[in-house]
């Protein structure tokens, strides 16, 4: 029997799962790891406490297991970025986490200049502190310990999948889907852009080597990294959505959408990214990507201001009445893809005396569909021809949520059996040689929603109060 390890590296948690040669769990293990907020809207983690956390995952799941992995996949938060010195291996500073905003002033001047086009035509994304690219310059300007290694080759940055290929292997690698979401990657060429190195003042000598995402990074102690893939496009291919046109959408605090656009010349409509899925014997498969900024959130409010007591009743009140004209916009962080609107605000439209708590939640829950049905809309204008919807994710266990987004749609949707997406993606790429097609067979099992009722009208009128959420 062959053993894989996979390492899930998120932003609250570490993990470790050990899949048999067939994708079945043996064992899984997970750390805690520690959020640092320094200032308002500043986000860091202790990169050592990743990689300590890490290691005592893999241990454990190891000994659970008793068994000897003989390869290893790595998935990642993204974004996510470290800066450590080659020759002890120490961080310079801790990990500046993708959430992290302190780079908002330097991305208003970049816009300012006139960089946005350049920079959406080269890497498909929009300026933004979310990515990687300024929150290295930060470094560079700001730590002291950084700021006096700029040029020398002992000087190294990387995403955090980077940053634990080193500490494991010795090698400074990443890949294309981490590559693509740090400002500084060419998804045409596929290469670090020297333009947009100089621009944000860093040194392509600290940069990790780019090979595919089923490559040759290194030897471990616990078996040979033979697969790396950022977090939302392993959930991509644990889904299996390795055709153009279909989508996934992991329901979690918010909603990540994305579709399978294989070779797709075509540049990101407005509201959208455009990233590189995975690149395989040095072909890659792009995806057009969309974010619901609060998705699994609205649930959690739900919670603090006490309208339910916990997720569990939240189904049985939507189902046992509907909306009956109220429409709710769930724009407690603002609007993601694809108005990106940080001023819109969250609001409720229709109420009247008649309505009751659970007209309040059905329409809460026809907001968690409406949101993502315009991000897939906005697939259908890039030229897609859209298939399949798979979901996974904390709230895709709501049935009633993934029904309406199939009416709402006109889209069959696959909800799979199987819970852990991120992990299995990166376990099906360990697996892949030269094409795909090796993996087909381990589709796992799902549940499937049907278009079985027409809410055009609904999710029109939700439209007009979305339109008054961006207006207020």
């Amino acid at each position: 029997m062959d053993y894989t390890l996979i390492i899930d590296e998120g932003t609250t948690s570490t993990r470790a799962i050990i899949f048999d040669e067939n994708g079945n769990i043996l064992s899984s293990s997970n750390r805690q790891l520690k959020a640092i907020y320094p200032s308002t809207g500043w986000v860091e983690q202790n990169a050592e406490e990743i990689f300590s956390k890490t290691l005592e995952s893999i241990e454990d799941a190891i000994d659970q297991c008793g068994c000897t992995p003989s390869k290893i996949g790595i998935t990642n938060q993204r974004e996510t970025v470290v800066a450590w010195d080659d020759r002890d291996g120490r961080p310079l500073y801790n990990a500046i986490v993708w959430r992290d905003k302190r780079s908002h002033s330097f991305c208003k001047e970049l816009k300012d200049a006139g960089y946005e086009p350049v920079i959406r035509a080269k890497t498909g994304l929009l300026i933004d502190p979310y990515f990687s690219a300024s929150k290295i310059s930060w470094m560079i300007e700001n730590v002291e310990e950084v700021k006096k290694r700029v040029g020398s080759s002992h000087l190294k940055f990387g995403t955090v999948d980077s940053y634990l290929v080193w500490k494991l292997t010795g090698n400074h690698f990443t890949e294309p889907s981490n590559a693509s979401r740090t400002m500084l990657f060419d998804i045409n060429t596929m290469r670090w852009d020297k333009e947009l190195l100089e621009v944000f003042k860093i040194p392509f000598i600290s940069m990790p080597e780019v090979i595919n995402s089923n490559g040759d990074f290194g030897n471990s102690k616990y078996g040979k990294i033979t697969a790396v893939l950022g977090d939302q496009q392993a959930s991509l291919m644990g889904n299996l959505c390795v055709n153009s046109g279909e989508v996934k959408c992991t329901y979690g605090t918010g909603a990540f959408v994305l579709v399978n656009a294989k070779n797709s010349k075509n540049p990101p409509f407005d509201g959208l990214l455009k990233t590189v899925a995975w690149s395989i014997d040095g072909i890659a498969d792009y995806a057009f990507e969309g974010s619901v900024l609060s998705s699994g959130e609205v649930i959690n409010w739900l919670k603090r201001i006490s309208l339910i007591k916990d997720e569990v009743e939240i189904e049985e009140l939507a189902r046992s009445a509907k909306s009956d004209g109220i429409y709710f916009v769930p724009a407690l962080d603002g609007l993601g893809s694809p108005r990106w609107e940080p001023n819109a605000r969250a609001l409720f439209v229709g109420m009247n005396s008649s309505h009751t708590k659970s007209n309040i939640i059905r329409a809460v829950i026809e907001s968690m569909a409406f949101s993502v049905a315009e991000v897939i809309d906005t697939f259908k204008k890039s030229g897609l021809k859209l298939s399949t919807i798979r979901v996974d994710g904390g709230g895709s266990k709501n049935s009633l949520l993934i029904q309406i987004l199939s009416n709402v749609t006109n889209l069959r949707v696959e909800r799979s059996k199987f819970h852990e997406m991120t992990s299995y993606g990166a376990f099906l790429m360990s697996r892949v040689k030269k094409d795909l097609n090796e993996v087909l067979s381990l589709k796992k099992e799902f549940d499937l929603f049907e278009p079985v009722e027409n809410i055009d009208s609904i999710y029109k009128r939700w439209q007009m109060a979305e339109e008054i959420s961006v207006k207020w």
